[in-house]
């Protein structure tokens, strides 16, 4: 493995090792200091609120100045600062700050890290999936070792674990690769994107995606500690998902080339609603494993498909902008939307009647990725 990809590929594993504590973890502990589901939701929707702003501002800053280092590597650092200030507050404002702050400085990270990714694909000819599925590799890991080491030293650990990686992060991107200089500099960004009637279904299809993926990155483990299961089990559960997703990575190019991005964007949404409908209708542990597998195409296809879209959907001097709308859209408001409803919602509705619904947005998505495949060539526009 080359140089850069190497660094690339060092830079995911920590990354999404720092999700493989997030997620499953850091509710539980904001529960165990004494938190409402209502604050948690509240909590958990900030990093998700701060995207749909944040990556957009960041993105066009880079992509003016033809440079992305310095925006990623102050990004790192001012993460690493601002969480650390969480080891010394307990109450819900001034974690609500805390993760504000963090939340600026993270959001922008992973859109401009994978602008510079999709470069090297076209450079180097390598397969993303194949260099992604590190940061899945590193979020099972995170999530099957924190289990057990909550359920020994209790849940104040996952701070300290969460401010591991990030050094870990901050000391993975002084070594990526530069972007290379755009032929011009990126002029009209958001009035050029979002001026195609064709990009915005894209983006909206993105956004309804990630907002059914609310409550399970808000409340599922909350909602596995609520009907029984160890920390242990909560987090084999979750790396099951995630070991799903290294297989479809390891595969995604092949069926990238055969499908097509729409194509397989479709497939991922077919079968997510048949994710959220299993997990609307048992809790028993045979069907969260099976619903677990069904993280490969709800998560794993659906990323490659729509990192590569937004890739070639997007003129070379906008692509940090591009790839920052994306996250924008789907993992900023649509998650923030999926969060917040679901934070609203979990005391009266429950889980069941929560990921119901998110089985009827992503259905929405569905509907709207196979009007947009059938609209458009196998491959996008350049």
């Amino acid at each position: 493995m080359a140089s850069p990809v190497r660094h690339l590929a060092g830079f995911y594993l920590g990354y999404f090792g720092l999700i493989g504590i997030v997620l499953p973890y850091l509710s539980l502990y904001l529960r165990d200091i004494g938190l409402t589901p209502y604050q948690i939701g509240v909590i958990m929707a900030i990093n998700p609120l701060v995207k749909t702003v944040a990556p957009g501002v960041w993105g066009r800053m880079a992509d003016r100045r033809g440079t992305r280092r310095p925006f990623l590597r102050g990004a790192g650092l001012g993460a690493v600062v601002t969480f650390a200030t969480m080891l010394l507050v307990r109450d819900f404002y001034g974690i609500v700050l805390v993760m504000a702050l963090y939340s600026v400085c993270t959001s922008s990270i992973l859109p401009l890290v994978e602008a510079t990714a999709m470069e090297m694909v076209d450079r180097l000819r390598i397969d993303y999936g194949r260099v992604r599925l590190w940061g899945s590799l590193g979020f099972i890991a995170a999530s099957l070792g924190m289990g057990p080491v909550l359920d020994r030293s209790g849940s104040h650990v996952v701070l300290w674990a969460i401010l591991a990686f990030l050094v870990f992060n901050l000391w993975s991107i002084w070594s990526l690769p530069d972007s290379r200089p755009a032929a011009e500099a990126g002029h009209g960004g958001l009035r050029v994107l979002l001026g195609d009637r064709r990009v915005l279904a894209f983006y909206a299809v993105c956004m309804l995606m990630q907002a059914s993926h609310g409550t399970l990155y808000g409340f599922y483990s909350v909602y596995l500690e609520d009907l029984g299961y160890a920390r242990f089990t909560i987090g084999m559960l979750w790396a099951v998902g995630v070991a799903a997703e290294v297989t479809a990575l390891m595969f995604s190019g092949p069926l990238l080339t055969r499908m097509g991005t729409l194509r397989l964007m479709v497939l991922s949404l077919l079968l997510t609603v048949l994710r959220w409908t299993i997990l609307a209708c048992t809790d028993h542990l045979g069907w969260l494993l099976g619903a677990g597998l069904l993280h490969a195409a709800s998560f794993g296809l659906f990323h490659v498909a729509a990192v590569t879209h937004t890739h070639r959907m997007v003129p070379e001097n906008l692509r940090a902008t591009g790839q920052s709308l994306y996250s924008a859209i789907s993992f900023g408001l649509g998650l923030t939307m999926g969060m917040y409803l679901s934070g609203a919602g979990y005391a009266r509705l429950g889980a069941p009647t929560l990921f119901a619904a998110n089985a009827g947005v992503a259905l929405l998505a569905l509907a709207l990725a196979t009007t947009l495949s059938r609209t458009e060539n196998r491959t996008p526009r350049a």
